[in-house]
């Protein structure tokens, strides 16, 4: 069964520049979803108070020291907060039970495996919209969508050019 990506929902990628960010960009280009690159706990923030993200993927640990519970943690004081996809090469199922306890969306393993990494995103993305369905309307949905001008970030559009 083939994904179907929610349009122009932007995905916000919390790794440092090298391989993985070649492979989402890589896995991602052709989809309709905007790829969003920050490196540190505070860049993230900064983009989370920018614009509108439906799913946070990010590293187990930062390049600044921060982990991904720390990503959680401001994502626990946000209202209509996106959802929290964990990455990590030593995934197992402790750290799954830990990230899913914790209130995290779903942990991969890396390298990437593109069909998992589609999947993943769009339950969480379907996971983002019902949320924003039950929650009350506020001013956090009048956000620009895209994300390349925040401060730290690198942008990546990846929407289909016939899509």
């Amino acid at each position: 069964m083939l994904e179907e990506p929610t349009a122009n929902r932007v995905i916000l990628a919390v790794f440092p520049p090298g391989e993985d960010r070649s492979l989402l960009h890589n896995i991602l280009n052709n989809s309709r979803w905007q790829l969003v690159f920050t490196r540190t706990l505070e860049e993230t923030k900064i983009a989370l108070r920018s614009c509108s993200v439906a799913v946070i993927l990010s590293e187990g640990v930062l390049s600044d020291g921060h982990g991904w519970k720390d990503i959680l943690y401001e994502l626990q004081i946000m209202s209509n907060s996106p959802a929290l996809i964990v990455a990590d090469r030593l995934a197992d199922e402790a750290l799954w039970a830990e990230v899913l306890n914790l209130g995290g969306h779903d942990l991969l393993t890396k390298p990437f495996d593109a069909k998992e990494l589609l999947h993943a995103l769009t339950t969480a993305c379907h996971f983002d919209d019902d949320q924003r369905e039950r929650a009350p309307a506020t001013g956090e949905a009048a956000k620009a969508v895209g994300c390349a001008s925040v401060p730290g970030t690198r942008g990546v559009t990846a929407l289909a050019a016939g899509g």
